[in-house]
């Protein structure tokens, strides 16, 4: 059946213009003799001044009216910023094919009073997600991934890792690819933030979304071609805190006709200096275990990535389009991170000895990907078929070495060492199909179906007395895993009037199998579930609007997680996965208010079971303490949201908002029960506006109060940033200043369950940074497949039917 089908559809495609047997074509161009894209051109019958025919002029100028009848007609031509045109005097007999040559003149009274506005605003509000354009942020000069989430409106980002209070901990989506099976750290750490064009927030997914996940979904959007012709841009950056950081970018990019082709390099070095100081009393916990532990970490580390991307659009014809997106990122680093250790064994605050680690690191990574896709454009009533098929690997191949001397001993007390190769390969495809199924509901179909093979290989040794490498046993371990996930969706979308809501179920089942080959041990799992989700909202007067919204979503174990390794960080202190980590449950909900269709109050609830919860333990009669990933019972987050635009303001614009959240946790854990509760208070802000010679300016700064983070109690953190941007070279170059933290409080927490330690951590702060950056080419925006011309209503009236 499909392939009578396809004949019937190529032979309607090719066998359409022929019944075209009277056309109008011509080309449009201005007093310069270039030519002028997306020009209005309509042509009207002499006899009553009805509208005939109405199209858009192509990327060369080109035009062409068909399906004409017999008799005279006008034609007018029109385009922002140039006088109007008009022809008189045209007769189509039969069988012909007039051409015509038009000539637009500037308008120069319109073009002396028209500002064009280039730059998105930096938050916009779209039907689902909330988008915040980072590529022209003035303070966004360089840098990582992870200072680029800086950006978003009331984003912590705290020792490398992300959280939005009242949320939980968001899901990292690339350009709409799961990162689940990568070492969202190092992503963050190391990707260049010069390629980010735009980061959406999703913070109620509906069922065409992955199920995965308990906090918001954090989609990040690399930059992509959006010119006519052929184009580019150069960027150089600089910045400085304790460690210098560069970054260098070239673009290149070529629309023409049906092809759209764009390339991206890039080279950064995204410098890193972290302090980690841990005080532990381990005589408030065990009778067999006596001292005070003070350990101070720090990392200083210049990671280099170079990377590259090809991205590929090619038109077919009006409704097929097929395309493909490759990527590759190269990461390496060597360094070496210290740690000292005093020891009170006596607690009378003098060190019985001390320990000083070296743990040298030679550490890298690669990603690549392939994307190829097709999209079917089946009718102009937005019906409509997009097949995606995703190919991606993710590696890692570390080395480090830790030396340790002990102060009452000049021999070394102890030599590890760690390699640890590892690889992720994923694929993943999906098919999904729209059906309007009448004017204003529209229905939405899909499936999907990934499988992920990875393989982590530590092998751990230790120098003996011999001066030999010998394995250990007790922490090497090769560890298999493979993870297959089978979904579905239906999505029912519809407007009525004053209401507007969507209806949506998700159905995953997902087959998992982790094997330890050294141990030789194999868990599986397997889990199937549906997850509704449905949002109802209401127009109220014509600017204020209500909605409620709920989802049900699964957090699946991280591999990382679940990979039983132990690593040392220093003698006393190691990592561990626990591969009895259970997927968590969550139930979402969400009240909103919005004012001319921005969201300016939100009030959340979050129900979860079996939450991960990271945790640090203090091992029993052992001067060792362990980090590691467990289960709580129940987690609850409740949060309320008020957000606020500045343009109210003369001159300022930007963004201001209040996050009031609770944290509540309630388990049964390490044979006791843990309950805890904090209330939390976010503030955040964020200001441009312009000061001299034309000169943008732009400060920021965000507060967070004293919180509850599983058994972690956090204290009060503040940040701040300011920048400068100006414009020149006819606007194609630009050069920003920006700052970063030149006010800030860092990481300070306390851990009083079954242990007693203190914490406080830090990062390099402040750090000054300088970008400038050039384009070139055409610089008219390409918007063929997206653009609606001042005529698109006569358009379609007048092709209606046809």
């Amino acid at each position: 059946m499909f392939k009578p089908l396809c004949l019937f559809t190529l032979l309607l495609l090719f066998s359409w213009p022929a019944l075209a047997q009277n056309e109008l074509s011509g080309s449009i161009e201005d007093e310069r003799g270039k030519a002028i894209f997306f020009a209005t051109i309509a042509l009207y019958s002499d006899a009553d001044s009805s509208l005939a025919r109405a199209t858009t002029s192509d990327e060369k100028g080109d035009f062409l009216l068909e399906n004409l009848t017999v008799g005279g007609f006008y034609l007018e031509a029109s385009m922002l910023g140039y006088e109007p045109f008009s022809l008189s005097g045209i007769n189509v007999p039969a069988g012909s094919d007039k051409k015509l040559k038009v000539v637009l003149s500037d308008d120069a009274v319109l073009l002396n009073t028209i500002e064009v506005k280039e730059k998105a605003p930096l938050l916009e509000q779209r039907a689902d997600k909330l988008v915040v354009n980072v590529e022209n942020n003035i303070t966004n000069t360089g840098g990582s991934l992870l200072d680029v989430m800086k950006k978003v409106p009331g984003m912590l980002v705290i020792n490398d890792r992300l959280s939005m209070p009242g949320l939980g901990n968001p899901t990292i989506l690339l350009n709409g690819k799961s990162t689940q099976y990568m070492s969202v750290e190092s992503l963050l750490q190391d990707m260049p933030g010069e390629n980010i064009k735009q980061v959406e927030i999703v913070r109620q997914p509906g069922a065409e979304y992955e199920a995965s996940g308990s906090g918001p979904i954090i989609n990040i959007i690399l930059k992509k071609n959006s010119l006519f012709g052929t184009n580019g841009s150069v960027s150089l950056g600089i910045g400085k805190a304790e460690l210098w950081d560069y970054s260098s970018s070239i673009n290149l990019s070529h629309y023409a006709g049906k092809i759209n082709v764009r390339a991206n390099l890039s080279a950064s070095q995204n410098s890193y200096v972290e302090t980690l100081d841990i005080n532990r009393r381990l005589s408030n916990i065990s009778p067999l275990v006596d001292g005070v532990y003070d350990q101070f970490n720090r990392d200083a580390a210049k990671p280099v990535t170079y990377s590259g991307n090809v991205t590929l659009d090619w038109d077919l014809t009006t409704r097929h389009r097929i395309g493909m997106e490759t990527s590759y990122y190269d990461n390496s680093r060597a360094y070496t991170a210290t740690n000292v250790t005093n020891v009170d064994l006596t607690q009378d605050e003098l060190a019985d000895y001390r320990l000083d680690t070296d743990n040298i690191h030679d550490d890298g990574w690669k990603y690549g990907s392939v994307n190829p896709y097709y999209i079917f454009t089946i009718d102009s009533n937005g019906q409509k078929l997009a097949v995606d098929l995703s190919l991606a690997r993710y590696s890692v191949d570390n080395l480090s070495t830790l030396i340790t001397s002990n102060s009452i001993s000049s021999e070394l007390a102890e030599q590890q060492r760690y390699k640890q190769p590892g690889s992720a390969d994923i694929m993943a495809t999906s098919i999904d199909y729209t059906l309007p199924l009448r004017k204003q509901v529209d229905l939405k179909l899909g499936t999907k179906y990934s499988i992920a093979d990875l393989d982590n290989d530590l092998q751990s040794t230790f120098l003996n007395e011999e001066g030999v490498w010998e394995n250990n046993l007790l922490q090497s371990n090769h560890y298999l895993f493979e993870e297959k996930i089978y979904a579905g969706y239906a999505k029912l979308t519809f407007t009525e009037k004053t209401w507007s809501g969507t209806a949506g179920l998700r159905y995953e089942h997902s087959e998992s199998v982790g094997n330890s080959l050294t141990i030789d041990s194999t868990q599986s799992r397997t889990i199937s579930k549906l997850f509704p989700s449905f949002s109802l909202s209401k127009k109220i007067t014509d600017v204020i609007g209500a909605g409620i919204s709920y989802s049900y979503r699964i957090d699946r174990p991280r591999y990382w997680s679940l990979n039983p390794f132990v690593y040392y960080l220093d003698p006393f202190t190691f990592e561990q996965g626990n591969p009895s980590l259970r997927p968590e449950l969550t139930h979402s909900s969400q009240f909103n208010l919005t004012y001319e269709g921005q969201p300016f109050f939100i009030l959340e609830y979050k129900l979860s079971k079996d939450a991960i919860v990271e945790v640090t333990r203090q091992e029993a009669d052992s001067e060792e303490a362990s980090k590691t990933d467990v289960n709580f019972d129940d987690r609850k987050l409740f949060s309320a949201s008020l957000f606020f635009p500045l343009e109210f303001i003369p001159s300022l614009g930007g963004y201001g908002g209040v996050i009031l959240s609770r944290n509540e946790y309630d388990s049964f854990y390490e044979g006791q029960t843990f309950e805890r509760s904090k209330w939390n208070t976010t503030a955040f802000i964020q200001a441009n506006f312009p000061v001299v010679w034309d000169i943008k300016a732009e400060l920021g700064g965000w507060y967070t109060s004293s919180s509850q983070e599983g058994i972690f109690a956090a204290e009060h953190l503040f940040g701040t940033s300011f920048g400068l941007s100006r414009k020149f070279l006819d606007n194609k170059a630009k050069m920003s200043l920006g700052v970063q933290d030149f006010y800030n409080r860092f990481w300070h927490a306390t851990v009083d369950y079954q242990q007693d330690m203190r914490i406080k951590s830090t990062w390099q702060a402040p750090e000054v940074s300088l970008k400038f950056s050039y384009r070139f080419g055409n610089q008219h925006l390409k918007t063929k497949s997206k653009h609606k011309g001042a005529a698109s209503e006569e358009i379609r009236r007048a092709t209606s039917g046809n």
